[in-house]
């Protein structure tokens, strides 16, 4: 390992261990989920660490696809705690500005995203792993067990998954190992139960099992080959051998024999985790975020810039960067949101500076990669004072961690620049903001789970045959409450925030269903006034000078 990559390491793992900051907010705890979150300093030096394999989850904290699978990767990941001397579980969040470069190094394009790097990696490129495309538990447990079962391990107490040979005695096989007892357990052609059997217990240090392909071997053990009705054989360290009856022929009954047999000699195994901590949200609602909260559920609804601040900047400096390259429609998707943002921002001087000259930029551009990107907005972002100023979320805050906030502010953002455009009908004729949007949904937005479904209705919804700005206008609300419809009662629903049909009707009375129906030209008139830029909200930001 590089000596510089090896200080890093060890002052993280000093100064708030790993890849997470003290107090911050993540899916996953170590000590109860048996995850341990990395970032860029840390996931390098980490996959080229011998003896233990490595599966990583990628993912966007703000996704609400991540947010699902959580609970199911802690089950996992728990399960798995007792694989720990060949395994070891990590995630990354790539929603975190700090792992941009290393989520665009893996070129992770949606999350949540598993990748396994084995163990065998030291002194070798790490590569990009390999993916296990599923979110379902006995899937990925599968393809892990094929995976550990691939490596060779040489630190005592780890496994030996390769068939017992002809050479090999008890004396042998007990040689450099410290267990007390060694099990035999005999598997057929084309089955796993030998494997299966001993992944089941790695959680006793004091067993080591070993896998037998020819029943013949095990008179090398002082044992009679049976015809196969016997197929488990313990030994200990002084070559004493039997037979261990098993109720059924299935790892299951096999670990279970074996479990009671070393419950005989008072062999416990490895202490569990602790079970997982009911949610405590008091120190996550702040006196600030409280205040916050009241003021956003007061009547009547405002847009904040803080909210529109926050998803430009996060898009710019943390969904766009994580591009490998703009090239293609990836280009043509980068320019056309960009010139939309141009021109269409709710930022200060010094904020619409910035985007013009990126504009003027990009638009010359046949090709760039996303460090080059990020050096780009770096360059034109240096000489100018500084732009965003909002450091919260305010109508897109939350009562509960990882809830709204960006993916809240970003439909914001979105419903602004599309009454935004209505006032420059020449400049932006009607459908151009829906396809700018598009275009950064399917090819940059984290959340592949997202992204997926506003492909899916901008099919179904026939986003191509807007024809107005009105129509633009409202394509996009009706998009947004069918998200809201799909989304109601759901885990990523915040319970202050609940998913309803919007606008409310004490929000906007008159653009109220008759006959089911909404009253599109009354909504229309309340869209362009809620989301008017003269009409945005300061509150949450540290002034509101410097705007005009």
């Amino acid at each position: 390992m590089n000596s510089i990559l090896k200080i890093i390491y060890l002052l993280c793992l000093v100064f708030g261990g790993h890849g997470k900051i003290p107090n911050e907010v993540g899916l996953y705890n170590e000590s109860e989920d048996n995850v341990i979150m990395l970032d860029s300093q840390t996931l390098g030096p980490t996959l080229t660490q011998r003896h233990e394999n490595k599966l990583v989850q990628f993912l966007n904290s703000f996704c609400g696809d991540c947010q699902r699978f959580a609970p199911v990767f802690k089950t996992i990941s728990r399960d798995l705690y007792q694989w720990r001397s060949i395994l070891r579980i990590y995630a990354v969040d790539c929603a975190q500005e700090r792992n941009v470069e290393i989520c665009r190094e893996f070129n992770i394009r949606q999350t949540p995203t598993l990748r396994y790097f084995s163990s065998d990696l030291m002194g070798k490129p790490h590569g990009l792993g390999i993916d296990i495309p599923s979110q379902d538990p006995k899937t990925i447990i599968s393809a892990l067990s094929d995976f550990v079962a691939e490596n060779k391990y040489d630190l005592p107490g780890q496994p030996n998954f390769e068939p017992l040979n002809s050479n090999e005695t008890a004396m042998s096989v007990f040689e450099n190992r410290d267990q007390a007892f060694l099990a035999l357990v005999f598997q057929p052609k084309d089955s796993q139960i030998g494997r299966e059997t001993l992944l089941g217990l790695l959680r006793f240090k004091e067993l080591a099992v070993r896998i037998v392909d020819n029943l013949q071997l095990f008179s090398n053990f002082g044992v009679e080959p049976s015809s196969g009705n016997q197929t488990v054989v313990i030994i200990d360290q002084k070559g004493h051998s039997q037979y261990l009856p098993t109720r059924e022929k299935t790892s299951e009954a096999y670990i279970e024999a074996l479990e009671i047999f070393l419950k005989q000699f008072n062999y416990k195994p490895l202490e569990p985790l602790p079970a997982p901590s009911i949610s405590n949200y008091s120190e996550f609602l702040d006196q600030q975020k409280l205040a916050i909260i009241g003021q956003v559920l007061m009547q009547p609804q405002k847009i904040y810039r803080a909210d529109l601040e926050q998803a430009i900047d996060k898009l710019l400096h943390i969904e766009l960067p994580k591009t490998l390259i703009f090239e293609g429609e990836k280009l043509t998707a980068l320019q056309n949101f960009i010139r939309a943002l141009s021109h269409l921002n709710p930022l200060n001087k010094n904020g619409k500076l910035l985007f013009i000259n990126l504009d003027k930029a990009l638009g010359i551009m046949e090709k760039i990669s996303g460090a080059q990107f990020v050096e780009l907005v770096d360059s034109l972002e240096k000489p100018l004072q500084k732009i965003f100023k909002g450091k919260r979320y305010v109508g897109c805050v939350s009562s509960r961690p990882l809830l709204r906030g960006f993916t809240c502010s970003l439909w914001s953002l979105f419903h602004f620049l599309t009454v935004e455009a209505a006032k420059s009908p020449e400049q932006f004729p009607p459908g151009t903001v829906l396809v700018a949007i598009h275009g950064f949904v399917k090819n940059f937005f984290g959340c592949s789970d997202c992204s997926n479904h506003f492909q899916e209705m901008a099919k179904r919804r026939r986003m191509d045959l807007v024809k107005t700005h009105e129509e633009e206008i409202l394509w996009l609300w009706g998009a947004h409450n069918e998200v809201n419809e799909r989304l109601a009662g759901d885990t990523t629903e915040d319970p202050q925030f609940p998913k309803i049909q919007f606008p409310r009707p004490e929000s906007c009375p008159s653009c109220g269903k008759n006959n089911n129906e909404w009253n599109s030209e009354e909504l229309v008139k309340y869209l362009r006034h809620l989301y008017d830029r003269e009409n945005l909200s300061f509150y949450g930001l540290p002034t509101s000078q410097g705007y005009d």
